[in-house]
């Protein structure tokens, strides 16, 4: 069974969200300033991780993010990386590979 645990912090105008395996770290970048508050991301989500915020508030200066998000439902995807018409959504993913010996590889062969 793989492990997965996940975390959520802020920095600044940076919602960074974070999904660790054994094999993979994924990083989401959410800086909400550069969100234009339209949405697509939240129609597109396919686990409806995605809310919208506050935009009444934030429409009368209120500094919060046009876009919550729910790091228990997300399954890091990157679907609102793909589609956000404005980039405030990016995706690093590291995987980390075992090395495989020559000698594991004439084996495979």
């Amino acid at each position: 069974m793989i492990e997965i645990k996940k975390d959520m912090e802020v920095d600044d105008s940076h919602i960074i969200c974070k999904q660790k395996t054994d094999e993979t770290e994924k990083i989401l970048d959410y800086d909400y300033k550069r969100c234009a508050g339209c949405t697509i991301c939240i129609v597109l989500c396919p686990k409806k991780a995605l809310q919208e915020g506050p935009l009444k508030e934030i429409a009368t200066g209120l500094d919060a993010p046009p876009i919550l998000i729910d790091i228990d439902e997300c399954v890091f995807c990157g679907m609102c990386v793909n589609f956000c018409p404005v980039r405030a959504f990016k995706m690093t993913i590291n995987e980390n590979r075992p090395e495989t010996t020559a000698e594991e590889l004439a084996v495979k062969a």
